[in-house]
């Protein structure tokens, strides 16, 4: 019975030892998996000048409610010229974030070009209902900072198809139904990235 209790405490003893000697190797239990796409929240110097960029989107939609096709013009070679001094190289994010930023921005200047070009205002609304939305992917993209920016939406434009745009504002300023008496414009998102 005595070699039988010794054979066990020596077993126990045994064990033990053994698990003391793994506790002090260090397991690594990390995934292997890629990181998120993640943008630095300390862009300032990016936010500063898409500000700018922004102003101008902000500039063509108060034409276009007040049905000023030549300021709509003016602010949409502003916006081109704006979109140009883009300095990504500022945005700190990861390398597939900045491509698509700077596809959503070549896009947006075709269109802005292409707004510039027509001369009616419900062409010149088709064009800036696509710019309002690449915007709104590329606010999202570069996760904008310095202010919010609401999105809102009419299921009214374009004979009931319905369109987006973006505002620094809360108030129901439709760049779709200028001289409208019907008010049309849910908010259906606010990009606020600075929180």
């Amino acid at each position: 019975m005595c070699k039988v209790v010794n054979g066990c405490l020596s077993v126990m003893l045994l064990i033990g030892l053994i698990a003391c000697k793994q506790k002090d190797k260090k397991v690594d239990v990390s995934p292997n998996v890629d990181s998120p796409l993640m943008v630095s929240k300390h862009q300032t110097q990016f936010d500063s000048i898409f500000t700018n960029f922004l102003q101008q989107y902000y500039d063509i939609s108060n034409a276009l409610y007040n049905q000023q096709l030549n300021n709509a013009n003016a602010a949409a070679e502003n916006m081109i010229i704006a979109s140009d001094s883009l300095p990504f190289n500022l945005l700190k994010a990861d390398s597939i974030i900045i491509e698509t930023a700077k596809e959503n921005v070549t896009g947006i200047q075709a269109d802005l070009k292409g707004l510039v070009a027509e001369t009616s205002l419900q062409e010149k609304l088709k064009d800036f209902a696509t710019i309002s939305q690449a915007l709104y992917d590329l606010v999202r993209t570069v996760q904008y900072s310095k202010a919010p920016v609401y999105h809102f939406h009419c299921d009214k434009a374009f004979n009931n198809a319905g369109a987006d745009w973006l505002s620094n504002s809360t108030t129901i300023q439709n760049p779709y139904l200028p001289g409208s008496k019907i008010v049309c414009g849910t908010l259906v998102d606010s990009l606020k990235f600075n929180q």
